[in-house]
């Protein structure tokens, strides 16, 4: 049924019982004005509605991701290695690049600089970081080690790189400073020039000015030799009482000095400042210029400071290069002794804990004593393992030639050469326990024979050799070159053994990491060798010259022997030759600017071999007259006394200066 049916059907329905106007005939017209009407009318009501949302069809089209292979991380062998490695951290192949987790000093300024790359692809401005921080202590119980090698050239100036270590300490918190003096005769000029210094650092820390007092900063004066007293009678912040005290210390004729004793009685004192409440930081600092007669004590000692967090700080001198003893320039301070210059011997070294370099006395500059680089070791293992600083003091430090006699500054020991701090930085020796080192020799037999060599007796080279053999006749000729055939073979026995020795650790050289053990083998077996050398080409020449020679020239009647770069006396020797020669040059190359480059260098001048010359000496002519039997001749005055004005002044014993 269409609409216009339905539409009749409805009007039907509603008119059914009475005629409708438009019932029966009723037009069409009507019909279709009544649908277009309700038709209109539903359109203008659907034109009042909200009209609804449409529905929006978002298509997301994805490239798809390539598929990747899971990687497994299956754990492999895991190696741990037991050799010490050559340098760590900041110090190590990759220098500033590693984080450098430990420092030695108290400092806002580092000495590492940085240099940063440019950014090619970056607008922002990178500002360079010249310095990394550096410092004494994590924090009030973490001690990091100290430095061994800080040289000045004197007590003085070492004073004032301590005015930064006491400022770093007052910056954590209230400190107390340890003065600990060496009560000798050769240190008692200097104490007075340290006291005087004292007022500018007090005053630098603010310690002098009335307006800015430092009640944190308090201060004890200890002196020591035979025995350790305390100068001030109670620990006191007033500046002149602490210079007035040091300037009162006496002189200690009796030539001991009990040094690690004086610092366990001073950190005795102290202790209550580190285990009462509220704690103070301590510092210890020792000035004086021998090793100590209680080295014994030094372990002791160290541990003890260690554990009341107590850094020990050292003004002394430099150790003489693998030497005990050296010789001092003594000038007497006190005008009633004697003012003539003195060279005594004192001990001041030597810088390891075991000798480590093997001693051959060539004659030469390379037999003198030289600086280490370092402190005397036990004293410079207190400051490494305590965080304080060990103070290199000779006023001669500086100097990159030889040093002379005339040159060596009164009361400073004779130290030929001295090198670069920088340098011998890389070189510095094992600051570990006795049982520690000793497991280190154990684990590396080229470290060990080094070792047993260095304790050998010192080797003495043929002691002036006779080299010039005149020949009045053969038989005296051939007498002459077996006396001297005598001395080499009382050397050579000794030379091998020494030579079997160091061989036994060639094996186990190139295991060596540290620079130091790598200089000190290869410079002792490139010396032996050396040696033996010389001692065999020279017993070898005096053997073939027994066998007979003949003059080229007529007028010649004396052979001479005479050094040369060339070893002509038999293949074994020229292969020891060229050996010795390749040690030496390889030191030289591998470690410049260091005491083994120095001594290595020294060998290498002097010439390996011989050769035979001639000459005329009228050996069988007369014997002339040696001197002068003039009876005319006066006799010198037997007594230059007379010259003197006043009694002889007293001499002090160089045993106990």
């Amino acid at each position: 049924m269409n609409l216009m049916q339905r539409a009749q059907a409805w009007w039907a329905d509603v008119f059914a019982e009475e005629d409708g106007p438009l019932d029966g005939d009723a037009p069409a017209w009507a019909m279709s004005l009544a649908i277009h009407v309700v038709v209109l009318l539903g359109l203008a009501l659907a034109g009042l509605a909200e009209p609804p949302k449409a529905v929006r069809n978002v298509t997301v089209i994805e490239a798809p991701l390539a598929a990747e292979e899971e990687v497994q991380l299956v754990p492999q062998e895991i190696t741990v290695s037991d050799e010490r490695q050559e340098t760590e951290g900041a110090e190590s192949d990759q220098s500033d690049s590693v984080a450098q987790a430990l420092a030695p000093t108290l400092s806002e300024i580092s000495v590492v600089s940085v240099e940063a790359e440019p950014d090619l692809v970056s607008d922002l401005t990178l500002q360079v970081v010249d310095d990394l921080p550096t410092a004494q202590e994590i924090d009030a119980s973490v001690t990091v080690k100290g430095s061994v090698g800080v040289g000045t050239t004197g007590a003085a100036g070492a004073v004032d790189h301590l005015t930064a270590e006491i400022a770093g300490a007052l910056a954590q918190r209230p400190t107390v400073v340890c003065w600990v003096f060496d009560q000798s005769v050769s240190l008692s000029a200097q104490r007075q020039q340290i006291a005087d210094r004292l007022d500018r650092v007090f005053d630098e820390l603010g310690a002098n000015r009335s307006s800015a007092r430092r009640p944190d900063l308090t201060n004890m004066v200890v002196a020591f030799g035979e025995s350790v007293s305390l100068v001030t009678p109670k620990p006191t912040d007033e500046v002149e009482e602490v210079v007035k005290a040091i300037k009162s210390i006496p002189v200690d004729p009796s030539g001991s000095e009990n040094t690690f004793t004086a610092i366990r009685r001073t950190a005795e004192a102290a202790r209550i400042f580190r285990t009462s409440s509220p704690k103070r930081n301590v510092m210890i600092v020792v000035f004086t210029d021998e090793v100590g007669n209680d080295q014994d004590k030094a372990d002791d000692t160290t541990k003890y400071c260690v554990g009341l967090g107590i850094p020990v700080y050292v003004v002394g001198v430099p150790a003489p290069f693998g030497l005990a003893e050296v010789r001092m320039k003594y000038v007497e301070f006190d005008p009633k002794y004697e003012q003539d210059e003195q060279w005594v011997v004192i001990e001041q070294g030597p810088e390891t804990l075991y000798p480590e370099v093997v001693r051959v006395r060539s004659g030469r500059f390379a037999d003198d004593a030289i600086d280490s680089g370092f402190g005397p070791f036990s004293l410079s293992k207190i400051c490494a393992d305590t965080g304080g600083i060990y103070f290199r003091v000779h006023a001669n430090s500086g100097a990159r030639g030889r040093v002379t006699n005339e040159m060596t500054a009164p009361m400073a020991a004779q130290l030929r050469y001295f090198f670069d701090a920088d340098v011998m930085r890389a070189y510095q020796p094992d600051y570990v326990s006795q049982a520690k080192l000793k497991q280190e020799l154990a684990e590396n037999r080229a470290k060990q024979v080094l070792v047993e060599a260095a304790r050998k007796t010192v080797i003495e080279p043929m002691e002036s050799p006779e080299m010039t053999f005149p020949r009045k006749d053969e038989g005296a000729l051939k007498n002459l070159l077996g006396d001297a055939q005598k001395t080499a073979a009382r050397l050579q026995p000794k030379i091998d053994a020494l030579y079997e020795l160091l061989k036994g650790g060639q094996s186990d050289r190139e295991r060596i990491r540290e620079k130091r053990w790598q200089a000190g083998y290869d410079l002792a077996l490139g010396r032996v060798l050396a040696v033996k050398v010389r001692t065999d080409a020279y017993n070898l020449m005096l053997a073939q010259a027994s066998l007979g020679m003949t003059f080229k020239n007529p007028k010649s009647d004396t052979w001479k022997l005479v050094p040369s770069d060339t070893v002509k006396v038999g293949s074994a020797t020229e292969k020891i030759a060229k050996q010795a020669a390749e040690l030496l040059t390889r030191v030289v190359d591998d470690h410049p600017g260091t005491p083994w480059a120095l001594l290595a260098a020294e060998e290498l001048r002097m010439p390996l071999g011989y050769e035979w010359t001639e000459t005329f000496t009228d050996v069988n002519g007369e014997k002339r007259m040696q001197g002068n039997n003039n009876p005319n001749m006066p006799n010198a005055r037997a007594d230059d006394k007379k010259k003197m004005l006043g009694p002889p002044k007293l001499k002090r014993d160089p045993k106990r200066l």
